[in-house]
């Protein structure tokens, strides 16, 4: 599997930004395609935002797209052309998810020595469940 330790930047080209209504998971899967890593795939994918400094890409609060993979997660915020940060699952040291209002799930995941909060959609948090070690 692999590992980094940390949060990384994905590899792949810049492709603009997302739009901004995804309406099917085959339109998703072409979208993430050019980022993923050998033996790697596409399993869902919903909307997120975060106030966390180590996800943000502006100042306050960034929004966007949490793509789940069988090896890790992709966030692509509103404000970038590509995915901006991923995780692997094997560098999660703790993972808690609660349920929030409207469909969401609140994430706190333990990475690299910190704590990382997020809110994304419910059925990409449990389809990331299911590739999760704890």
């Amino acid at each position: 599997m692999p590992t980094v330790g940390d949060f990384h930047i994905p590899n792949g080209p810049v492709s603009g930004n997302l739009p901004k209504i995804i309406q099917d998971k085959e339109t998703s899967s072409s979208l993430i395609t050019p980022y993923l890593i050998e033996d790697e795939f596409y399993s869902w994918d919903g909307p997120y935002n975060t106030k966390d400094q180590a996800l943000r890409t502006r100042p306050g609060q960034s929004m966007g797209r949490l793509f789940v993979t069988n090896l890790r997660l992709l966030f692509w915020s509103d404000d970038a052309t590509k995915p901006h940060i991923g995780l692997f699952y094997e560098d999660v040291q703790g993972w808690k998810s609660s349920w929030m209002p409207m469909k969401s799930r609140s994430v706190v995941v333990f990475v690299g020595s910190r704590k990382v909060i997020f809110v994304a959609n419910s059925t990409a948090i449990e389809n990331a469940e299911r590739y999760i070690k704890n």
